[in-house]
């Protein structure tokens, strides 16, 4: 065993035996048992209607005692014996103080009354869906020991959005990237996406695309809350160095008996009128001993996306653009997911269960796309082309069609078990199997319309905006091209040749966890106590490969079908239906039928496969696979004091990761395999304090580690090497992981009307942030052949240093009940962050984070009584980097996005809702530029979407 091994296994041990002698500690500074301290009070808070109450307040002011219910209502105190008042407090509902004697015979039934004094049958018929997810968050959120934001369903189990991406985008700090109008990634508190980690029921998994994770392929239905984790206890993975968000999915005890609820709904996409729809179910059942719970979703769109791009960089002038590309995308894009889960609860406590979730992200897109080459022309000087317009003779252009797909999908699954009072101790087990699978397959057939004659003059206005206007002509040759007659409709036929570009990158990962904890009460230093302690186990694989830019193998599609004996063209698949664009073009263009056009080539390549003359499994270059296997064994500690109005957690979790990267060096065409491991162990303490002020406001603060791991696809092995121009291009498996301290600090003021304000501010100082460089070889690690390599230029990815990271988060959300009449069914939801943060490149130049937008503004207004559920939403975001460079001219940045959503349900009878969702109101469109705001190098619009339907829950 090496010596850092060595170290980190006595760390680990050191850990995990530290429970011993704090037991022992326990025991020592507890009071000796005696009648008086051995009563116990259990008793189950519910609403009205007999709903359970998740996170109620459970309080004895006279002793300075104070705990919360589960999700099931439950709670349980240790008091002397005697009489007691218990107060039982919950968001949106009266305070209720109730008179005990412990012991009590039977467990206590406490039920809570609304604070707008509805009788129960009213409160059964007008359901609170926004109001009652609210008052559920703002209860979890208040007795979470850590610093937390919360989304939850409501007590009847309804969740307040359509995805888990939609709801999260309503939370402080938290970022939407959106893809082609759908929201897809998180990016919490402007910081990277790989910086952020998912769980489902406490148990990290790996995103699919590279650790990032898909928010958009988990619906509603399967999601009873929603936890960004924004300081990290001890007892969870230390991967993350923004957040962690745990995906609840829910449990058949979450509600007694029979339950069945869904959705359908039908909509249609304004830009192309595309259809949108979607359909979910879930069903429930539990008794006393036994559950079982199982859920399927469905969602469909089939949308039309505009989207323009501009290069600018092509001929060393970004004052000019270069090219022109016009591009209509026609998607359909489909989610599925599917649930279940069974559990057993024993006599004497505790529960065994096991639990699966499926979801699957699939986009089916057709390309129709036109490039035309504004430098490239064969005619044209320099004061032809300005910023904004300009014009040139004997262009040529490109024509690019596909039907290509996207996917995505994770099938995460837990075997577990929760035992009370195993000598003393409550333990926890899981044992978990996830698989992920991401990818692209994008076949691209470019067509070439180069020749003399069918070259084209064109004239042109509009490039500054992004959106051109392109005035085409066709163009004379001679000793130079000069402009002939106006067109109409651009030449669609006619290409010199046809290239097979294929686009193809897929990771695939398997992950096995198997983690114990265990936790009892105890008093330490006369404070009540409750000490934790556990190890875990990850191994994790994954394999696949990037892509780097250049394709395996780019077949002219007309030589390879005269190799055959056959033919090939696109003129047959060309239809006669224009393009949907609500942005200018100029002239007229029709689509292509891609789908059938990818029937032709797949036939086309079957052939040739045949044949021996093209090899499906040369798409990939060799120095784009990857195999990476990474274990993971962690442990830890920590110990929470309870005394009066203070709560403080402290503890210290230790994790060792092993590393093996297998690849290839790709070298004139031979291929060598190299293998390189790598350890590391890491110390991740922390330190929570909840301070309650009054009875209505609580201070926290929190010192934080926590580390972020490299994508598989930046830590491979294989590299590509070019021995003339002395070069090598690939991963690193030498890359550090990023690592940070941090510090938190919140107020919040709890409210009446289910209401939270709250103020709360962050700094995260980085080290080893990971940046695209080049570097010089200084080892013999790519000497293959016999060549020394030593001194190569190594373009790859590499770590920086000194980054900085900081921010204040503002957050208001309260209905207004105080309002008189129907005016008191209005209410707000909003936050505001401010963001700051750099980080110095390999280089020593000073970047921002990528993602990170310095102003967040999200607000709602509400309004709900009466049966009615309203909500108008607005999110804004200012400009964000998008792709940093070491020459800040050549940047790309998004420009500052804003959207606004408009969600209308009414319940018809307590079991039927109907619901209007209408996304995009304003019909925005996303702008990315680079350098200036006068050089957008993409424009893309989707237009807006309407979705109708009916919810039921039985």
């Amino acid at each position: 065993m090496s010596q850092p091994a060595r170290r980190a296994l006595k760390a680990l041990l050191l850990a995990t035996a530290m429970s011993a002698p704090l037991a022992g500690l326990a025991h020592a500074q507890a009071p000796a048992a005696s009648p008086a301290a051995a009563a116990s009070v259990e008793g189950r808070v519910v609403d009205g209607a007999g709903r359970y109450l998740a996170a109620v307040q459970i309080a004895v002011p006279a002793l300075d005692l104070r705990t919360s219910t589960d999700r099931e209502g439950r709670f349980e105190l240790a008091l002397p014996a005697g009489a007691h008042q218990i107060e039982a407090r919950y968001p949106g509902f009266e305070t209720r103080t109730i008179q005990v004697s412990a012991p009590t015979a039977q467990p206590l039934q406490i039920v809570l009354g609304r604070t707008d004094h509805t009788e129960v049958g009213e409160v059964v018929v007008t359901a609170s869906p926004i109001v009652g997810s609210q008052a559920a968050a703002i209860a979890q959120q208040r007795a979470a020991e850590n610093i937390v934001s919360i989304v939850a369903a409501d007590a009847i189990g309804r969740f307040p959005d359509q995805s888990a991406a939609a709801a999260l985008s309503r939370l402080p700090g938290v970022a939407i990237e959106r893809d082609q109008g759908q929201e897809r990634y998180v990016q919490l508190r402007g910081a990277p996406e790989r910086w952020t980690v998912v769980a489902v029921d406490g148990i990290n998994v790996l995103g699919a695309e590279e650790r990032v994770f898909r928010f958009d392929s988990v619906p509603a239905v399967v999601i009873q809350s929603l936890e960004i984790n924004k300081t990290l206890t001890p007892d969870q993975p230390a991967e993350a160095l923004a957040g962690r968000i745990n995906i609840v999915t829910g449990s058949p005890f979450d509600q007694r008996g029979l339950r069945v609820s869904g959705d359908a709904g039908y909509g249609e996409m304004e830009l192309g009128d595309g259809p949108q729809r979607q359909f979910s179910g879930r069903v429930s059942w539990s008794g006393d001993r036994f559950g079982m719970t199982a859920a399927l979703a469905h969602y469909r769109r089939n949308q039309t996306t505009d989207n323009r791009e501009i290069t600018w960089s092509r001929d060393g002038d970004m004052s000019t653009a270069d090219d022109f590309s016009f591009r209509s995308y026609r998607l359909e894009r489909e989610n599925n997911a599917g649930h279940f889960g069974v559990e057993y609860r024993p006599d004497g406590g505790g529960r065994i269960f096991f639990d699966s979730l499926y979801s699957e992200f699939i986009d089916r897109e057709q390309r129709n796309q036109y490039d035309f080459q504004l430098s490239r022309a064969l005619t044209q000087s320099p004061a032809n082309r300005v910023g904004d317009s300009g014009f040139v003779d004997g262009a040529g252009y490109t024509g690019t069609w596909q039907y290509g797909r996207y996917y995505s999908d994770t099938f995460a699954n837990t075997l577990g078990g929760d035992h009370e009072n195993v000598f003393g101790w409550d333990v926890a087990w899981r044992l978990n199997y996830t698989h992920t699978d991401a990818g692209i397959n994008l076949p691209l057939i470019q067509q070439n319309f180069l020749s003399g004659t069918g070259r084209l003059s064109l004239a042109w206005t509009g490039a500054e905006a992004g959106t051109p206007d392109l005035d085409l002509y066709r163009s004379t040759p001679g000793a130079t091209f000069s402009r002939g007659a106006a067109l109409a409709d651009l030449p669609q036929t006619g290409s010199v040749v046809d290239v097979l570009i294929p686009i193809v990158a897929e990771t695939n990962t398997d992950s096995w966890t198997g983690q114990l904890d265990i936790a009892r009460d105890w008093t330490s230093f006369g404070a009540a106590a409750v000490l934790k302690a556990g190890v875990k186990y990850d191994q994790r694989r994954a394999d696949g490969n990037t892509f780097s830019g250049l394709p395996g193998a780019t077949p002219q599609l007309q030589v390879l079908a005269g190799r055959l004996g056959t033919t090939w063209s696109v003129t047959p698949r060309i239809t006669a239906a224009p393009w949907n664009s609500d942005f200018q073009r100029g002239w007229g263009v029709t689509y292509v039928d891609n789908p059938g056009l990818r029937e032709d080539l797949d036939a086309l390549l079957a052939q040739a496969t045949a044949a021996g003359l093209y090899d499906p499994n040369g798409l990939v270059q060799p120095q784009d696979r990857f195999t990476v296997d990474e274990d993971i064994l962690s442990a830890y500690v920590q110990n929470k004091w309870t005394s009066g109005p203070w709560e403080i957690l402290a503890g210290l979790r230790v994790e060792r990761v092993d590393l093996t990267s297998a690849g290839v060096i790709a070298a004139g065409g031979v291929l060598t395999p190299l293998e390189v491991e790598n350890d590391y162990t890491d110390l991740f303490p922390s330190l929570h304090v909840n301070y309650e002020i009054t009875r209505d406001i609580k201070a926290r603060a929190a010192l934080i580690r926590g580390v972020a791991r490299p994508s598989f696809g930046e830590i491979r092995t294989s590299v590509a090497v070019n021995d003339v121009s002395e070069t090598v291009t690939g991963g690193n498996p030498d890359l550090e992981p990023e690592r940070a301290w941090g510090l938190d600090a919140a107020l919040e003021w709890y409210l009446p009307g289910a209401g939270l304000a709250s103020i709360s501010a962050f700094y995260r100082k980085v080290d080893d942030v990971i940046f695209d460089a080049t570097t010089v070889i200084t080892d013999d690690r790519y000497d293959a052949g016999g060549v020394d390599r030593t001194g190569y230029d190594y373009a790859t990815t590499l770590n920086g240093s000194d980054g900085e990271l900081s921010g204040v988060e503002f957050a208001y959300l309260q209905q207004w009940d105080f309002l008189p009449g129907p005016l008191a069914g209005l209410g707000f939801q909003g936050n505001l962050t401010f963001l700051d943060g750099e980080f110095k490149t390999p280089g020593g130049t000073t970047s921002a984070y990528p993602g990170m937008s310095d102003t967040l503004v999200n607000a709602s207004l509400f309004y709900e009584r009466y049966g009615v559920s309203a909500r108008i939403s607005y999110q804004w975001r200012d400009a964000w980097l998008d792709e940093p460079s070491v020459d800040a001219t050549d940047e790309t940045y998004w420009d500052a996005t804003e959207q606004l959503d408009l969600s209308l349900r009414y319940q018809v009878r307590p079991e039927l809702t109907l619901f209007f969702d209408a996304n995009n109101l304003t019909d925005e469109i996303g702008r990315r530029y680079q350098g200036a705001t006068n050089r957008p190098i993409e424009v893309e619009g989707t237009g807006r979407r309407y979705l109708a339907g009916v919810r039921f829950n039985f």
